[in-house]
């Protein structure tokens, strides 16, 4: 479809939700659905939570829908109430003790501005990464919004502005005081390129339990690989990681830990399941692997069952 039939199907659709029309309603707002979800995640760092959101957002746009004038961009009014629906979660809950959870890889995360500006500074598949968005959840709710507009999506200023009715001015000074907060937090090293290796290392690390390979788990870990489990201590060491996994979680063999592969955050990622006495498999959380140089440098283990079904594995036994 043109953009121009694109643009007249839109006018339609949302002539027919004005007038009350449900069916219609959903049409016009299931393209953005996926990508408010994203932009409430990296807002408040839970999947769980940006579920709920994207759901309040579309409610909240149903009921305000007869008073959305049609001259304006409705992405950018479907992102005003998605903005300030979390901002009003922050304001319940301003401080978020629980760590970032991952978030499954799609295509349509990469949702930027058609006017995307060249001066944001993370592409947009290092603005899910895990590092970032947990530096994100230490500013304040406003500055969160304007510097994910920004600094992620290559939103112009005047288009922030909008979305938070605010003035160029605000936002500018709100985006230098994010950058210098997430500067302080931020680790100096950042994401390189995707690897093209990465899914074969992937192939080896799930292999490694399948075939009980300790040797060849030590030789994926780098020397220095840090385990991250919140809200556990972080466990350094690729020898003392994989013994970690051999005797505390699969008691001695490795092949009671089964994974399958797939991709969080960027990142190549495992749901993980542990064999149970009676042979059945039960959900045990999602680790996302980092990697450099061909070799696993970090692992951050989430362990909640209740994120497999995102990752396609039932929570259930």
């Amino acid at each position: 479809m043109s953009v121009r039939g694109h643009d007249m199907d839109q006018r339609f659709l949302l002539a027919c939700a004005q007038a009350g029309d449900e069916r219609a309603f959903r049409r016009l707002v299931e393209p953005y659905r996926h990508a408010l979800e994203v932009h409430c995640y990296r807002m408040l760092g839970s999947a769980h939570d940006a579920e709920d959101l994207a759901q309040e957002t579309l409610l909240r746009a149903w009921r305000a829908l007869e008073r959305f004038e049609p001259r304006a961009q409705f992405q950018t009014w479907l992102y005003r109430i998605a903005t300030n629906a979390c901002l009003d979660e922050l304001e319940r809950q301003p401080r978020r003790p629980e760590p970032v959870d991952p978030f499954p890889d799609r295509p349509s995360d990469q949702t930027a501005s058609p006017t995307y500006d060249p001066a944001a500074r993370y592409a947009i598949r290092e603005g899910m990464e895990l590092a970032l968005l947990r530096a994100i959840q230490e500013l304040p709710g406003r500055q969160r919004a304007v510097l994910i507009f920004r600094d992620v999506l290559g939103w112009t200023a005047p288009e922030v502005a909008e979305v938070l009715e605010s003035t160029v001015a605000s936002v500018n000074s709100a985006l230098q005081r994010a950058r210098a907060t997430i500067d302080q937090h931020l680790p100096e090293t950042t994401r390189p390129a995707a690897d093209p290796d990465e899914r074969e290392l992937l192939s080896r690390y799930v292999a490694a339990f399948e075939h009980a390979d300790m040797d060849g788990l030590v030789a994926l870990l780098r020397e220095d690989a840090i385990l991250r489990m919140p809200p556990q201590p972080s466990l350094a060491g690729g020898l003392r990681i994989a013994h970690f996994f051999l005797e505390t979680v699969a008691r001695g063999d490795l092949t009671r830990i089964r994974h399958r592969p797939t991709w969080a955050n960027g990142r190549p990622a495992v749901t993980i399941e542990v064999r149970a006495q009676d042979d059945t498999w039960i959900p045990h959380g999602i680790s996302v692997l980092e990697i450099e140089e061909g070799q696993i440098a970090g692992i951050d283990a989430f362990l909640d069952p209740t994120l497999l079904p995102r990752f396609g594995v039932p929570a259930g036994r």
